[in-house]
């Protein structure tokens, strides 16, 4: 059996050693890796689940090695990008390895006009920002082809705007005709650049209430009914003032609020009665939401190549390029651990690795 370069992540940190190159399983597809990327999660998981140690890494860019029983709508060669299957203890879904296997239902092809470093940012971010408007909070969804052009007749919160899931929540909320209210701090130009209406910079509105009120004022400046909202972060207690602005600035009162982290207890018990919250787990991407996630995936081909109706295609998130491909991995989640990366995706070029390591 042929061996690769993989990087195993445990509580006690990362290492780089020999694995075994997969097989894809029916419905699957292995892919031959040219990009990486790094989600918080990464570091994350391995230090809250008991004796994690496994091949971490969930977004993947390359070329279709080989397709599994079943799969008939990828072939050998094609440039793909993939979300790969998360906490399942098996090595073969990991994406900080030279070849990963992947749900063909949760991979899109790459335009030639994007490059695999770049592509590598979107398949779970925007499946988290997908999940959390149109599935979860109820919005409208884009498009297949195009945009909706119509005045905005809805506004919805998206916090952590400039974070690699709220910016795609941000451009998504706009392809669908939303009018955007965005809360970021000290990259608020990066949201703005990217269509929202408008960027609350969070640093100007500390102590408890402040957000919520500058965020009400910025709903009734708008004119239009606000109820929803989307919590890329989800910490220091913006759920609750989320919900807070929803339940006051809705057309009827109520609402929904989408997080993506925790909601403690003593934050549930100070939400407004008539705001529900609900949580993304991107993992229901290849599971119970699979039929919204795999049509949604064949989209973003479309998103992100300019056309006479789509003239503002999807961009990508920034992309901050760790050196020394595999070998730079376990940099790169210390640079999330301590939360250093800010307004970027960290990505690694597979063919940077160490041929030694």
């Amino acid at each position: 059996m042929s061996t690769q370069i993989a990087v195993i992540t445990s509580k006690a940190g990362s290492k780089i050693q020999s694995v075994p190159i997969p097989e894809p399983g029916p419905n699957e597809i292995l892919i031959k890796n040219v990009a990486v990327a790094s989600n918080p999660k990464d570091y994350k998981l391995p230090l809250v689940i008991p004796n994690y140690e496994f091949i971490e890494g969930s977004d993947v860019a390359g070329y279709v090695e080989k397709v599994g029983e079943g799969v008939t709508e990828y072939k050998g060669g094609e440039r793909v990008a993939a979300f790969t299957k998360m906490a399942t203890k098996n090595n073969k879904y990991g994406g900080y390895q030279q070849y990963s296997v992947a749900a063909a239902s949760c991979a899109f092809p790459i335009p030639e006009s994007i490059s695999f470093e770049d592509a590598s940012t979107l398949p779970l971010a925007i499946m988290t920002a997908a999940l959390g408007l149109f599935v979860h909070l109820g919005l409208p969804a884009p498009p297949a082809q195009g945009v909706v052009t119509t005045t905005p007749t809805q506004a919805v919160i998206i916090n952590g705007a400039s974070s690699s899931v709220g910016a795609y929540a941000v451009q998504l909320a706009r392809r669908a005709g939303l009018y955007v209210i965005g809360v970021a701090g000290g990259s608020s130009a990066y949201p703005e650049s990217l269509g929202a209406d408008v960027v609350v910079d969070y640093r100007s509105h500390k102590g408890k209430g402040a957000l919520q009120a500058a965020l009400t004022e910025a709903v009734k400046k708008s004119g239009l009914p606000c109820d929803a909202a989307l919590d890329a972060i989800s910490a220091g207690g913006t759920i609750s003032e989320l919900a807070g602005v929803v339940a006051v600035t809705s057309a009827s009162g109520s609402g929904k609020v989408n997080y993506t982290g925790m909601l403690s207890d003593d934050e549930k018990n100070s939400l407004p009665p008539t705001v529900n919250t609900v949580r993304t787990a991107v993992f229901t991407a290849y599971g119970e939401h699979e039929s919204f996630s795999g049509p949604f995936y064949r989209q973003i081909s479309q998103y992100l190549v300019k056309s006479d109706t789509n003239p503002k295609p999807l961009l990508p998130n920034k992309v901050k390029l760790i050196p020394g491909g595999l070998a730079g991995v376990e940099k790169g989640l210390a640079l999330l651990k301590a939360n250093e990366v800010h307004a970027e995706k960290l990505v690694y070029k597979i063919d940077e690795t160490p041929s030694s390591v």
